[in-house]
């Protein structure tokens, strides 16, 4: 295919008036005036071409939780996340016992073969901190366990590559030292202060899982993990819905990091794209109203939007468009180690792309 005539978010996240020129699924050129061969043209005149979307950090959505290990859960899911401009997601687990974390993501390995979207797995979870546990379920907390992980990364067929984890666990340090580098390892759901988060940075962890959720809140003189990570040079996670984080502490977060390390997620649960009323989060009831997600004590769970939504949502929270789409493309991408493949419209890399009016509304989907 060759895309002409529009305006083009190119490598440097600037917007260009250029031509894309893509072969066998990969792009092969963006340059202006490109003369067409045997190529489909796509007339893009008065669109935006951009990188596809990639979260790393969703549970579900059309009523499916990825941990249901149902036949027809990716399906249904990546159809609704690919509608929404989500070319790339991470299946992400829930806190469950060893077996059903096992099934899910044999489940999901084996989806992955029909489902390209699909770029890896996300386990937040079980190895996190009581106080903080979010809506994670207590009842399968447990600390650290190296071999469990093994096991399960076996199960997925090595598809896990991303876990989320809290640093004072006994055992966490050692633990990262162990999985990574193959294994990105998350901050999250944690009561660790700057020491403890700054260990388990020098361990080898790199990412923080929705930055000021789950976990202490910042403070001037006890800044804890979001300090750490901060300092750090460590990717940040922020859930944009509007509801979870204020847009004041979402451009705070914005301009300590940069887009360079900010990574936008949406924390979807199965009630994304559903109805209001009564939903199963890993054992837990959720009550959804409107965007609102919460246990039934009040604690906010996930989120019932997607990551579009967020772009559109730190757009209107007055961050520059080509930032908050880098947010939703090559941030996530370095996030997880994939960006030499996906996450800027560069050549030699897939061709995941999406069309949309300045207005963010989307025309088209390019999946290859």
């Amino acid at each position: 295919m060759l895309f002409k005539n529009g305006t083009v978010l190119n490598e440097d996240f600037q917007f260009v008036e250029t031509d894309v020129l893509v072969r066998d699924g990969k792009i092969v050129s963006v340059e202006p005036n490109t003369n067409p061969g045997q190529e489909e043209i796509v007339d893009c005149t008065g669109c935006w071409v951009l990188p596809g979307f990639i979260d790393i950090h969703t549970h579900g959505a059309m009523g499916y939780d990825h941990t249901d290990a149902h036949p027809d859960a990716q399906k249904i899911i990546s159809e609704y996340l690919t509608k929404n401009g989500v070319t790339t997601y991470f299946p992400t687990m829930l806190t469950q016992p060893e077996e059903v974390l096992s099934a899910a993501v044999g489940a999901i390995a084996e989806a992955k073969k029909s489902i390209p979207q699909i770029g890896g797995i996300h386990l937040e979870g079980p190895y996190f901190c009581e106080r903080y546990k979010g809506a994670q379920n207590p009842a399968f907390l447990k600390n650290p366990d190296i071999a469990e992980f093994g096991r399960i990364q076996e199960a997925a067929g090595g598809l896990v590559r991303l876990i989320s984890l809290a640093p004072e666990l006994p055992g966490a340090c050692e633990f990262i030292k162990q999985v990574t580098p193959d294994v990105r390892v998350s901050i999250g759901h944690t009561d660790a202060d700057y020491d403890l988060a700054n260990a388990a940075i020098q361990a080898g962890a790199t990412n923080l899982t929705h930055t000021y959720n789950a976990m202490r809140p910042l403070h001037h003189r006890t800044p804890n993990a979001i300090g750490a990570a901060i300092d750090g040079g460590c990717f940040c996670e922020c859930i944009c819905d509007g509801l979870h984080v204020h847009p004041s502490m979402i451009r705070l977060l914005y301009h300590a990091v940069g887009a360079e390390k900010m990574v936008l997620v949406s924390d979807s649960l199965r009630s994304c794209g559903m109805a209001d009323g009564i939903y199963d989060s890993g054992g837990l009831t959720i009550v959804v109203q409107g965007k609102s997600a919460k246990l039934t004590d009040g604690t906010i769970a996930g989120s019932g939007v997607t990551l579009y939504d967020c772009v559109k949502n730190v757009i209107s929270f007055g961050i520059p468009a080509e930032d908050a789409i880098r947010m939703a493309t090559l941030t996530p991408a370095e996030a997880v180690g994939m960006d030499d493949t996906i996450g800027s419209i560069k050549p030699g890399k897939r061709a995941k792309l999406l069309i949309t009016t300045p207005e963010l509304e989307i025309k088209k989907v390019i999946l290859t």
